[in-house]
């Protein structure tokens, strides 16, 4: 055992003591394939110094290390800043076009060709990328032509706050040789790194079809909500993929990924939590909230903490990892909590998001513990599924289930909601032809009137009541009520209201003069034992004496429109009394008027009086009464039909509509 330390201490000076023996020459010897790996020793020192880049500096006394890896695995480990590296090597034929191909570092680095700048890859101590890609860098002939040596010098810059993430300097393969062979072998590599990316593009372009498939499906069906936050999750994770691309391209600063990326992630977990809140019902309380603001609030913070050396990047990680922890949490404990009740959906959903959330999760958590130097367990985890022919990691693979679990639920969802829609517009068409039969519409001649009514709900049932009862005493009471809202819980008091009026007026021995207020204060007491609270119902109601008496009484309904055939006008009759079954009232009074020969009483709900047109003025009383006064004559279904017809015309109807007309005949 002692032994085998010994050795390995040994091996560790001779790479990272200083040397007198000489850096490694690259040659390319003639008649051979003018290309040779740069794969070796190379001279290393920390620092900075500009004379480091000349050909002639002596580096004998610098360490040696090897160039495909990185200095942070030989002796420098967590160093951020300045280094160089220095190699020679020797060509054939100085004169013909060379190319070197370098590896990836991070996070930049300047090249010096025989004491001069050939090229660089990012800005030098402001560089904060991070890059996986190699990059080819074309050289200057010599001046004449035969065997000529290159003095290669790099200067190389790591950021000291992700130090401690990445160890600085070069970690793969370079190599030198014949500018076209090179361009082949950039061509090659660019080809193979690419197909390191299929699983993440392939699922970065399924997350997007399908995303855009389902926001489409909202604006359909814009009252599942749920369509809307699985829409905006998947075109997040989609978002993200391509922001690790082009981070792993170096195409964006870290700093900048890290900010930008984090507020996108924190979105998707925010779909995630409004998805799992609307799907599983449950309510959005404060901490449901307070989750949400610790999403957002995290990524700038991290940043900053990094960027400005307050703390470290694995510290900084790990604070990020801890902030979007309650959200994941409460996510499982939700599902969990649903499957233990036997919600199916709950149970659907259950593993396939364990595996969506929990294996990022893990991921983070063991990328922190290799940050913090615990490197064994992330090799066993860190594994491709597959390599050929392309390579695919478990992220994608599983966020592919998770897009296909979900999508499958949500078809599901979809195809259950449908079947319910059917039953649904089947029952209410089966309500509709009820409500037909309840509310017919009114025409008929009875002691000296004519009587025309019509009710059109705004949906298929509704809340609106003509009717006409006659009398022992040969009169006709009729009455027009509408109930609050529509719909069928409107409809349903619709029903209750008919039978209620019909089963009073049978118990009933009050006269003509007293029996419409008696009405009223009895619907008054006994609606708000069967309706829901805050609905109640107005009610305009007449009794038609033969001798053109008319007594009325009105309960917040509308004015009577009274058209006078002999003077040709129009008077509006009005009495304010407070709605039936909204709140008690000491008595309701009934009033009356007499109707001579043509004369005319119209009663509309404010479903007709309430349209209103584009500039929200409402159709009103008045063009009712002007269509009375310019209509007298005609008979009264088509009058009927010219109010609605012109109410409809003159804005969308939003309310059930409901007119009684009653001509005095004789």
């Amino acid at each position: 055992m002692r032994r085998a330390l010994f050795s390995m201490l040994l091996v560790s000076l001779l790479f990272c003591l200083p040397s007198g023996l000489p850096a490694q020459t690259f040659n390319l010897q003639t008649g051979r394939e003018p290309v040779a790996s740069l794969d070796g020793l190379w001279r290393f020192h920390t620092g900075d110094d500009p004379a480091w880049a000349a050909p002639n500096f002596d580096d004998s006394q610098w360490p040696l290390l090897r160039s495909d890896e990185e200095w942070g695995q030989q002796g420098y480990k967590n160093y951020g800043g300045f280094a160089w590296y220095r190699f020679t090597v020797a060509v054939p034929d100085g004169s013909r076009d060379w190319s070197i191909y370098l590896g990836p570092m991070e996070t930049g680095y300047q090249l010096f060709v025989d004491g001069r700048l050939a090229g660089s890859f990012g800005p030098i101590q402001s560089s904060r990328n991070y890059a996986i890609s190699s990059r080819v860098f074309d050289l200057s002939p010599a001046s004449a032509s035969g065997p000529h040596t290159f003095h290669i010098a790099i200067r190389a810059w790591h950021a000291p706050y992700w130090a401690e993430f990445a160890q600085g300097g070069f970690y793969s393969s370079s190599c030198f040789g014949d500018s076209r062979f090179i361009a082949r072998r950039a061509t090659t590599d660019r080809s193979l790194q690419w197909n390191r990316f299929v699983d993440e593009y392939t699922y970065a372009v399924l997350s997007t079809l399908v995303g855009l498939v389902v926001l489409v499906l909202f604006f359909i069906r814009r009252q599942e909500r749920e369509y809307l936050w699985f829409a905006l999750l998947l075109l997040a994770n989609a978002i993200d993929i391509a922001l690790g691309i082009s981070r792993d391209l170096a195409l964006i600063p870290l700093p900048v990924f890290d900010f930008v990326d984090g507020f996108v992630r924190s979105a998707a977990l925010f779909a995630a939590l409004a998805f799992f809140s609307v799907v599983l019902r449950t309510p959005r309380s404060r901490s449901w909230w307070l989750i949400v603001a610790l999403l957002f609030i995290s990524p700038p913070t991290i940043v900053f903490l990094y960027v400005f050396n307050i703390t470290s990047v694995a510290i900084a990680g790990l604070l990020g990892t801890l902030a979007v922890l309650p959200a994941i949490v409460w996510i499982l404990v939700s599902l969990l909590k649903r499957s233990l009740q036997r919600d199916r959906d709950a149970v659907i959903l259950l593993v396939p998001t364990l595996l969506w959330q929990g294996f990022p999760l893990i991921d983070n958590i063991l990328l922190i513990t290799w940050q913090l130097g615990w490197q064994r367990w992330t090799a066993y985890w860190a594994f491709p599924l597959l390599t050929k022919p392309f390579v695919l990691r478990p992220g994608p693979a599983v966020g592919t289930i998770y897009i296909f679990a979900l999508l499958l639920f949500l078809i599901r969802r979809f195809s259950l909601a449908r079947q319910e829609e059917t039953r649904l517009a089947s029952e209410l068409e089966s309500a509709h032809s009820i409500q037909r039969t309840l509310v017919p519409p009114i025409s008929t001649s009875f002691g000296g009137y004519d009587l025309n009514g019509l009710s059109l709900p705004s949906e298929e049932v509704g809340g609106d009541l003509v009717d006409l009862v006659l009398l022992p005493n040969q009169s006709v009471l009729a009455y027009v009520a509408d109930v609050s809202g529509h719909g069928l819980p409107a409809s349903i008091l619709m029903g209750m209201i008919k039978t209620a009026v019909r089963t009073i007026l049978l118990e009933s021995s009050d006269d003509s003069a007293s029996l419409l207020a008696s009405l009223c204060d009895r619907l008054n007491r006994a609606l708000p034992t069967v309706k829901a609270p805050h609905m109640y119902a107005t009610l305009s109601a007449i009794c038609l004496a033969p001798d053109g008496r008319v007594q009325y009484t009105l309960a917040g309904h509308p004015s009577i429109l009274h058209y006078r055939a002999s003077s040709r006008t129009v008077q509006t009759i009005t009495c304010h009394q407070l709605p039936v079954g909204l709140l008690p009232v000491d008595a309701y009074l009934s009033h009356s008027l007499q109707m001579e020969q043509g004369d005319l009483l119209a009663i509309a709900t404010d479903g007709i009086l309430e349209a209103a047109n584009a500039q929200q003025e409402e159709f009103g009383s008045d063009r009712i009464a002007a269509l009375l006064t310019q209509l007298p004559g005609q008979d009264l279904a088509s009058l009927r039909d010219s109010i609605v017809s012109a109410a409809q015309a003159f804005g969308k109807q939003a309310d059930d509509q409901t007119i009684l007309l009653v001509r005095r005949v004789e």
